[in-house]
């Protein structure tokens, strides 16, 4: 065994660096022995991170670009509106990493290496990480690196959110940057879901993203068709493309935590940290590593730290609705937005509403294909209690 840590976080991406700098700043971890494992050198600006948000954050300092307004498009209607509370912003990959790594290699108490990750060995007796330049061990092991679950995924509804954006520079004015596009589904939807995302940095330089829910990856190249076909719409003939980025990220209700022990918790995607019903991560991220330093300072089991809730149940009907309507998957974001005041529909995305609140979006949506889905999601475990083995 090569050394021992308190803590050991595997991966550098946005859940194991906002966890590293929750320990940063909590006194409480000054004087403990962190280490910090990542294979990648994090030195290109290989994503981009969006979110909502009505109050400071740890990412302020980062954030790129941020709009006051909003709209949201569907095949029937637009509708445009302000933000306020909120405000959506944008920060860029490689800002991320540059911030939050420098203050990961500036604490003292913190130990940073570049290694690849063979296994994490954790039981009853051992409980450490097997890396390509040596074993490392800890009491407490956090990991963004997703567990094989195959054998069990077929019970929950799965969706891959990808995507690919362009930042292109075009050569006349055409974006509106002070509105963001949140979704816009006046297209093909093809049997899947199907919308462009648009973050506008100037009247001629914009993020494009064509992304899908769907449970295929399509090629590069139909994402980039998808691309040509909104800029030409939009009649934008000539631009540059500046930047590519690509992505996919998993929409499912698979219970992630049921993995997580007192020694060895799952963070990030890897640990059911992404929204199951829109794929945000990086907000959530947040508030979960607040929680975690929080339990583990009082001293409290993390085991079942990440408990569902009913707005779990909310996204699992959804993800049925979405997997079972194909093309129509639109309808339901489409009726809601119509149907609602959009800040409402955010807070609720949020998982911030009361019921009360939560009621009428609830009604607002395409009733027979979320009936049928409540009804044979219900039925599932029935099924399951029924035939569970004593």
């Amino acid at each position: 065994m090569k050394k021992s840590f308190d803590y050991i976080i595997c991966g550098a991406g946005a859940s194991g660096l906002l966890l590293a700098n929750a320990m940063i700043e909590d006194s409480f971890f000054g004087d403990k022995k962190i280490l910090l494992i990542e294979k990648g050198n994090k030195s290109i600006n290989d994503r981009t991170w969006g979110l909502w948000d009505n109050k400071a954050n740890v990412l302020d300092s980062i954030v790129h670009k941020s709009w006051d307004h909003a709209e949201f498009i569907g095949k029937s209607f637009k509708k445009h509106f302000l933000l306020e509370p909120y405000k959506y912003k944008m920060i860029k990959a490689i800002d991320f990493y540059s911030h939050f790594l420098n203050k990961v290699k500036n604490a003292k108490n913190f130990e940073y290496v570049n290694a690849s990750i063979f296994e994490i060995v954790s039981n009853s007796t051992s409980n450490y990480v097997s890396t390509s330049i040596g074993n490392f061990k800890s009491k407490l092991i956090f990991s963004s690196l997703p567990k094989n679950n195959k054998n069990v995924f077929s019970r929950y509804p799965l969706l891959h959110q990808s995507f690919i954006g362009w930042t292109i520079e075009a050569e006349k004015d055409v974006f509106d940057e002070k509105t963001m596009t949140l979704m816009d589904f006046d297209r093909d939807q093809k049997d899947e879901t199907r919308f462009i995302y648009v973050l506008p940095f100037s009247s001629k330089q914009a993020l494009v993203e064509y992304t899908l829910f769907s449970d295929k990856i399509i090629t590069d190249e139909d994402y980039e068709k998808g691309i040509k076909e909104y800029l030409k719409k939009k009649g934008i003939d000539k631009f540059n493309v500046i930047e590519k980025e690509k992505g996919n990220i998993p929409m499912t209700c698979f219970p992630f935590k049921k993995s997580n022990t007192n020694k060895l918790i799952y963070i990030g995607t890897a640990g059911g940290w992404t929204k199951p019903s829109t794929g945000y991560t990086i907000k959530n991220a947040i508030e979960k590593t607040k929680e975690i330093t929080s339990l583990i300072k009082s001293n409290k089991s993390l085991e079942h730290f990440n408990k569902n809730n009913r707005f779990w149940y909310y996204d699992l009907i959804l993800l049925d609705v979405l997997i079972a309507t194909k093309g129509n998957g639109y309808k339901a974001f489409s009726y809601m937005f119509k149907r609602n005041n959009p800040i409402r529909i955010l807070k609720f995305l949020d998982e911030k509403t009361s019921v009360f609140e939560e009621v009428p979006i609830l009604l607002s949506v395409n009733k027979v294909p979320f009936t049928i889905a409540l009804v044979n999601r219900l039925a599932k475990i029935i099924d399951r209690i029924i035939t569970k083995p004593d």
